[in-house]
């Protein structure tokens, strides 16, 4: 830089630097730039999927232990349903316990064995309030029966002459009872007062009986 003025050696030395400055924006701040950016970006993009995720944890951790309580609730329905071959001893405790109330039925019809409802499809209508759930059977194949009911619906007509008093202590023994009972209906008409004439209907669901294993 001989010969030149002090106003020329500035020019220059400006020049310079304004050079070194637009290499450096260009090769190093510019591309740091670009890939804190694209850093950001995606650390966003992962925390989003790691909340979604957090969340889908938490929904299946709910879903779980609703569907443990489900299965539990349903166990202890299944407790309750005689099997198809056990109604006699259901009509025995029934009659058991109108004895040890000093009740005479007069009567204890039972009705036949019916198909059980089937479970409805989620956000369907809810089945009979009492009623277990049932397993949607799956459609039969061609030349094959359809499968029969999970579980089968079992009515009994219940009658007899007794108080007030009797009727009450006759309910609350059922809501004990060992065996699922719903009760659809109660009927009550006077007789030689201070008795009445109550009639009850009352449904259980029943396991079928195994069919033979054919031979």
């Amino acid at each position: 830089m001989r010969g030149l003025s002090p106003r020329e050696r500035i020019m220059v030395s400006l020049v310079v630097a304004a050079a070194i400055v637009a290499l450096f924006y260009l090769f190093v701040y510019t591309p740091q730039t670009t890939r804190e950016q694209q850093l950001t970006a995606t650390l966003q993009s992962r925390q989003t999927e790691l909340d979604r995720l957090k969340t889908l944890a938490q929904t299946r951790e709910q879903k779980e232990r609703e569907f443990q309580a489900l299965s539990e609730r349903i166990r202890l329905v299944e407790l309750k349903l005689p099997p198809e071959r056990e109604i006699p001893r259901l009509i025995r405790q029934l009659q058991d316990v109108a004895a040890s109330l000093g009740i005479k039925l007069t009567l204890l019809r039972p009705g036949p064995n019916q198909p059980g409802p089937s479970a409805a499809p989620a956000g369907a209508p809810a089945p009979t309030p009492g009623a277990p759930g049932e397993a949607q059977a799956a459609p039969a194949r061609p030349g094959q029966p359809a499968a029969p009911p999970r579980y089968q619906l079992f009515r009994l007509d219940l009658a007899f002459d007794g108080t007030y008093a009797d009727l009450m202590a006759f309910l609350a023994r059922l809501e004990d009872f060992p065996r699922f009972l719903v009760l659809t209906q109660v009927s009550i008409a006077p007789a030689e007062l201070p008795r009445l004439r109550v009639t009850l209907a009352a449904n259980t669901f029943v396991l079928p009986r195994e069919a033979p294993t054919p031979p």
